[in-house]
């Protein structure tokens, strides 16, 4: 399976997805004016990730802001890593925080789908 490696922008989170290490990552802001482009092939990498994951997955999301196109396209992207939990698969969600608004979203996203997540300040 291909990585994927993406350099974030102002408007668009840094992403790694990095396969035999088992580790998924966002980071920074997503605001993206076609959020579609953006998440779609990460919806499907994490698809066929879950088909054949590490022992261990590791998923860090670390955002500074997220508008609600991109968290429509998180949701989507998290009711798969949901899979990894439905398989008895060992995951760990890292959901990195700044301020109280962003760890009540994090909170929200692990309710809705039923999720564990640990969550880390970084201030």
């Amino acid at each position: 399976m291909k990585n994927i490696y993406q350099e974030g922008s102002l408007k668009t989170p840094e992403i790694n997805f990095d396969y035999s290490k088992g580790v998924i990552e966002l980071k920074g802001r997503s605001t993206p004016e076609n959020t579609e482009d953006v998440y779609k092939p990460l919806i499907d990498w994490v698809k066929d990730y879950v088909q054949t994951p590490q022992n261990k997955t590791i998923v860090n999301i670390q955002f500074e802001y997220f508008n609600s196109s991109s968290s429509k396209y998180l949701t989507r992207f998290l009711e798969h890593i949901r899979d990894l939990k439905n398989n008895n698969m060992e995951y760990v969600i890292n959901w990195f925080y700044e301020d109280e608004e962003l760890k009540e979203s994090g909170q929200d996203f692990a309710d809705i789908l039923d999720l564990e997540f640990n969550y880390i300040f970084t201030k």
